[in-house]
């Protein structure tokens, strides 16, 4: 038996632990979402030099462990592409932990999109410290009230 073939289910696996949809390719796309759970103020060791980075940057300014405390939770960021210059609306649904299936949802109008962009959103705070951490996700692009793409997690249902 091939070597290779052993490992098609395990990156089939990864793939669908962290993003979900394959990106449409219409006029306008979402072409990927980058989560990130900040959840310490302790350093992070990695070798990942971008993980690091990610993390001071999320607490660059905050003094003292309420201002770090106040940091902690969920970060999207969401890269799309629009071929058109409507405004579009930038929705990012989610569950947390605490609130079972309850639909959060967070939204940005975009009046000018450009070719390229990115949005970004967060759940910290006290609304992070009450409801808990993201479980799942999907983010959608809506224009004249339709959704024109999404992009969502492995567990969104």
């Amino acid at each position: 038996m091939k070597s290779g073939a052993n490992t098609l289910p395990l990156v089939a696996v990864c793939v669908g632990l962290f993003g979900c949809s394959v990106p449409a390719s219409g006029p306008v796309a979402i072409t990927k979402v980058n989560p990130y759970h900040l959840q310490t103020a302790q350093r992070i060791i990695t070798e990942d030099e971008m993980i690091e980075f990610e993390h001071r940057r999320l607490l660059h300014g905050a003094i003292d462990g309420a201002e770090q405390r106040d940091r902690f939770g969920n970060y999207f960021t969401i890269y799309w592409r629009s071929k058109r210059r409507d405004p579009v609306t930038v929705r990012l649904e989610y569950r947390q932990g605490a609130t079972g299936l309850k639909v959060h949802v967070q939204e940005q109008v975009v009046e000018r999109p450009r070719r390229s962009n990115t949005t970004k959103f967060q759940v910290t705070g006290e609304d992070y410290h009450t409801n808990g951490k993201v479980s799942q996700w999907r983010a959608s692009l809506v224009e004249d009230g339709a959704v024109v793409a999404e992009y969502k997690s492995y567990l969104w249902q």
